[in-house]
């Protein structure tokens, strides 16, 4: 591993965020944070039914770091256990095959990994899976959950998803192609595993009629990721991507449900921070709890021969 240091310039009138639902810092406008990223590279042996594709999502639940990935065949999770301050590869699981072959972007909620297959080739079909994580056995099992889209051209594809657990639903997102567009559904319990558990469509929101004239600024990503988080003061959503100008940019929005769907996402925040080497937000990125502190966390291109990923804990000045 290798240490680097840099600064990371926050814009906007404020900056919330949290992983698995729990407290973030909360830095004020232009605030200059430093923060130390460290760098990680893991030996991966060599998949020989993997062709093609690449790393589209990261996430770091407890001891357990999860990658998402496509190939020309199916996608896949990596799993790879923390050990000490090293970490493991200890194997794949297997999703959906083609034409679903195509996952992306993934979120966690307690023990609910909610992750997106799509078909990237004809844009009309994706599913979305509720895998449960809680142990390695039940990881191994198939979905608890799938959720099937089916339609227009590039609008019914799932290929970032994020997840909230809030008091008695999950509320799940689904960007679709670029994210030009995001679907928003609640589920009408908390139990996967419950008879007739489901989730129901509650609106969509379109980047192209969003009314931008509060926000921090007027730019919108095509983003890898979105997660969704949740703090005392409402709910917010954070979009993950590599910017054109290659800055690693996430920029949050506050939700108001009770708004009309032009000015439900309010930007309130954008801000970057520096990758290096093969490691981008295009690949994959999100929040994440690394050794006790709120962190950022992104990926490189490829799982094998070496996945590299890196971790940047947020620290105030």
């Amino acid at each position: 591993m290798n240490t680097q240091s840099f600064q990371n310039v926050i814009t906007g009138v404020a900056l919330f965020f949290c992983a698995q639902s729990s407290g973030q810092p909360q830095p004020q406008a232009k605030e200059i944070l430093a923060i130390e990223s460290t760098s990680f590279a893991c030996s991966v042996p060599e998949q020989k039914d993997l062709i093609g594709g690449h790393l589209q999502g990261i996430q770091l639940h407890n001891e357990t770091l999860f990658v998402s990935g496509s190939s020309k065949e199916f996608g896949f999770l990596g799993l790879f256990q923390k050990l000490g301050d090293d970490f493991r590869f200890i194997g794949l699981k297997r999703l959906a095959t083609n034409p679903l072959n195509h996952a992306g972007g993934f979120q966690i909620a307690e023990n609910w990994l909610a992750i997106g297959l799509e078909d990237p080739v004809g844009k009309r079909e994706s599913i979305v899976q509720l895998i449960d994580i809680s142990s390695f056995e039940k990881l191994q099992k198939p979905p608890a959950y799938t959720l099937r889209r089916k339609g227009e051209y590039q609008f019914s594809t799932a290929g970032a998803v994020a997840i909230l657990k809030r008091k008695d639903h999950f509320l799940l997102a689904i960007g679709t192609w670029d994210c030009t567009t995001i679907d928003f559904y609640t589920s009408n319990n908390l139990n996967p595993y419950s008879k007739g558990f489901e989730f129901e469509k509650w609106t969509t929101w379109d980047s192209r009629e969003a009314i931008r004239r509060k926000w921090v600024d007027k730019k919108f990503g095509n983003y890898q990721n979105l997660q969704l988080t949740q703090d005392s003061t409402g709910v917010y959503i954070t979009g993950f991507c590599r910017a054109g100008n290659g800055s690693n940019r996430a920029d949050v929005y506050r939700m108001d449900t009770d708004a009309d769907p032009y000015t439900m996402m309010q930007k309130v925040a954008s801000y970057s921070v520096q990758c290096s080497g093969d490691v981008t937000f295009r690949n994959g990125s999100g929040f994440a709890n690394y050794n006790d502190k709120p962190s950022i966390i992104a990926v490189g291109h490829d799982l094998s021969p070496k996945m590299e990923f890196q971790i940047f804990p947020i620290k105030g000045k």
